[in-house]
């Protein structure tokens, strides 16, 4: 079995450097590592090209976001034929050790479909945004904790292993998101074929950043995919209407974001367009292989190779 590391990348060199270094010092070897540059301005590519030779760079040619990104290098994976995909962006930093009990519970008699490391900040504290939530499945709780760990119903891509034989056998992660809660939506997919699990003797290094105040033109990304999140979930009969409630939630936290938002053009805007795109639009899915055929055959032939 095989296992690929996919780093998106976009515009943040230094943490991309310590990155690299990271995964090339992993105790279990990578059997490849693939970097998704999404249209860097700040010599990402030409680094990773001087410097790191044997690592496989994909330049997507412009900003697709992470989730673009995770589109890209998921199928990317797949593709090469690899059993297992690290997801993370370019500012995630994993320690020595992280890789290798990810990949035994993968390997194991009863693997889940995604394990996730634990994610803590330079100093060393668990970085919350990145704490993924506990599984209320009882049968999932018993097959984690024979495996060492707790099962989760989603995390982030910030360190997570994902089996590709799952995710061959659905769609990629939607790559409309652009950003935010693509990684939530995936693996939350992911679980319902299996289970996810929370492994602590596996960490990350990732920056623990503060909440910003003023969502200014994320506010679109956050309204549109929070609804996108809810819709594309499986709400019960008792909660069909699920989506209006969260549909009213964000247009209070909406109205929160006025008084400090700097652009107030921007905030009605992102308003508007994020409300009315969430009920009234969908991503796009892409079957695995959509994104390989769209590329040249001496393209595909190129990539394939360096494997």
């Amino acid at each position: 079995m095989s296992v690929a590391a996919v780093v998106v990348s976009f515009n943040r060199l230094d943490y991309l450097k310590k990155c690299l270094r990271a995964l090339e010092a992993q105790t279990r070897p990578l059997d490849e590592i693939i970097v998704i540059e999404n249209g860097s301005t700040d010599g990402s590519a030409e680094y990773v090209t001087q410097n790191h030779p044997g690592i496989t760079l994909f330049e997507t040619g412009a900003n697709l976001g992470g989730a673009g990104g995770f589109a890209w290098g998921v199928e990317l994976a797949i593709q090469k034929g690899h059993s297992f995909a690290w997801l993370m962006d370019d500012d995630a930093e994993p320690r020595p050790g992280a890789l290798a009990p990810l990949l035994d519970v993968m390997e194991s008699d009863s693997p889940p479909a995604f394990a996730a490391p634990l994610v803590r900040d330079q100093n060393g504290a668990v970085v919350p945004g990145n704490l993924p939530p506990i599984s209320t499945n009882a049968e999932s709780q018993l097959r984690a904790q024979r495996l060492g760990g707790t099962a989760i119903s989603h995390t982030t891509f910030v360190g997570a292993l994902i089996d590709l034989k799952l995710a061959a056998a659905t769609t990629l992660p939607y790559a409309d998101f652009f950003i935010w809660f693509d990684d939530v939506e995936y693996t939350q997919r992911l679980a319902r074929s299996s289970f996810g699990v929370l492994l602590m003797s596996s960490e990350v290094q990732h920056p623990n950043n503060v909440a910003v105040v003023d969502m200014g033109w994320r506010l679109y990304y956050f309204l549109r995919n929070s609804l996108w999140l809810t819709r594309l979930g499986r709400p019960t009969k008792v909660m069909a209407y699920q989506p209006v409630v969260r549909f009213v939630g964000l247009a209070i936290l909406a109205a929160r974001q006025f008084p400090v938002a700097k652009s107030k053009k921007t905030w009605l805007s992102g308003t508007l367009r994020g409300l009315y795109a969430g009920m009234f639009t969908l991503p796009r899915p892409l079957e695995p292989g959509e994104l390989w055929n769209s590329l040249g055959p001496e393209r595909r032939s190129s990539i394939a190779s360096r494997l």
